[in-house]
């Protein structure tokens, strides 16, 4: 068995806990709220009521209206079954979008290689695994739009290279569509189309590059998904929510930069980043590559390289501080560090010549070293290690089992009865599987998706 081929079983391997890990999950919160949507209103009626009353997200709302649960008989495995395969589809838009621009430097096994350690890489540091990989409302709200806007990417260089012709307007119309859709995704990916689009008309002002008023015609594209969603009434609604905490500038730049600061260290600190960054270097036919496919076809030098890594992180977080005043979750940060893993790699490109002055780099025993050692990393620290403790544990075996036996208990309810239903609380909380858990108040959101999912009359409360 070849080098490579032992590689990509180690990293395979790396990856069956995560991939075990979906067996166990189970719904929560908006899941069931969204399924009583999704099929007591027709779609196109539920769509406009999300958008006019809670949220300006017009696409993704597609997916969570329509999610497993409105199949009634065997939705928990088509739950199951729905998480895993948006997975096994980020594997392959990964993939082939690393094919479509290395494919003439290197082989699809090297190719798959690269994959696979984004993919750990990804998982391993996620800030919220649990709702960035086993919670379907969370998935198809932001890595579904990851994928896609990979997709993107490669129909926006098409479209690039392209002659005048009914093709390219063609292929220009069917790029704006994906905007508008892209952009109804959620708000980080809604600002971050603004910004690659007007990050693109700079640098074709810049370099004096031909065709500008395609691309002028695409950032206005990117204008008016950022409008729909923005100005959406169900936007203003929830804004309202937070009214004394909102729209504080100073305050929303400092917390923002705070968690730049807190996000960045702490994927560095592990230390993965860097000794794969040192593996990368050592391979110079390949960074010449890449080098150049940054610098003379995409015309991105350090500078604006450095801007953007630091950029996506700041539209990630920055719109909750100003729409909310907190944080309140990380999942926008998952959307985020997907496309730091991208820049990083970009940057230690761009910024070679002051990296390639340490000499230790061209040592093979210790490039040997820090790819054993990396592996090690993202196989057993951070989100891995959660992962392998529930499985270990047998947390993830008894929290499937009790939720299982809660179900069965609410489909035999008499629909009638108007008593307040107790149900046992949960001993088990696996870390690396969401769960928004039932309470003793029956106002408590997730105890109201109980009742409504299971078309309760009575009260559901945990004892």
């Amino acid at each position: 068995m070849s080098y490579q081929n032992k590689l990509i079983g180690v990293l395979f391997l790396c990856l069956l806990p995560f991939l075990i890990l979906f067996s166990y999950c189970h719904p929560s919160g908006d899941d069931f709220s969204y399924a009583v949507l999704g099929t007591n209103q027709g779609l196109l009626p539920a769509l406009i009521d999300e958008y006019n009353l809670w949220n300006g997200r017009f696409f993704s709302n597609v997916f969570v209206l329509k999610n497993p649960l409105v199949f009634r008989d065997s939705w928990l495995w088509i739950y199951r079954i729905s998480l895993f395969g948006i997975f096994v589809f980020t594997i392959l838009s990964v993939f082939n979008f690393f094919h479509y621009f290395l494919q003439k430097i290197i082989n699809r096994r090297l190719i798959l290689i690269i994959t696979l350690f984004f993919m750990l890489l990804n998982l391993f540091q996620m800030p919220i695994l649990s709702e960035g990989t086993y919670w379907y409302t969370g998935v198809v709200t932001y890595q579904l739009a990851n994928c896609f806007t990979l997709f993107y990417f490669i129909g926006l260089h098409r479209f690039s290279s392209m002659q005048q012709g009914w093709k390219k307007t063609l292929c220009f119309f069917f790029l704006c569509v994906s905007i508008i859709l892209l952009a109804g995704f959620n708000e980080v990916e809604m600002l971050l189309l603004v910004a690659f689009h007007l990050l693109i008309l700079f640098i074709q002002w810049k370099n004096k590059l031909p065709n500008q008023s395609w691309f002028v015609g695409l950032f206005i594209t990117s204008l008016i998904g950022f409008s729909l969603v923005y100005f959406a009434p169900g936007n203003k609604i929830r804004e309202a929510y937070f009214t004394d905490e909102s729209h504080r500038f100073t305050y929303s730049m400092f917390q923002t930069s705070l968690q730049m600061i807190r996000f960045t260290s702490h994927w560095i600190i592990s230390g993965v980043l860097i000794l794969l960054s040192i593996i990368y270097l050592s391979f110079n036919q390949f960074v010449d590559y890449v080098y150049k496919l940054m610098l003379v076809r995409f015309f991105i030098n350090r500078w604006i390289a450095l801007f953007t890594l630091f950029g996506v992180l700041f539209l990630a977080i920055f719109p909750a501080y100003w729409s909310t005043g907190i944080m309140g979750q990380h999942r926008t940060v998952n959307m985020a560090y997907f496309y730091f893993i991208f820049l990083w790699f970009i940057n230690i490109t761009l910024w070679r010549e002051a990296i390639l002055k340490i000499k230790f780099l061209s040592n093979f025993r210790f490039k040997k070293f820090a790819l054993i050692l990396s592996i090690m990393i993202v196989g057993f620290t951070n989100n891995s290690l959660s992962v392998w403790k529930d499985l270990l544990s047998q947390d993830v075996g008894i929290f499937n089992y009790q939720l299982n036996s809660r179900y069965l208990l609410l489909d035999s309810l008499d629909k009638k009865n108007t008593k307040v239903q107790v149900l046992p609380v949960l001993t088990k909380k696996p870390k690396s599987i969401f769960i928004y858990d039932i309470s003793t108040d029956p106002n408590y959101f997730p105890n109201t998706c109980y009742k409504s999912y299971w078309n309760l009359t009575a009260f559901i409360i945990s004892k």
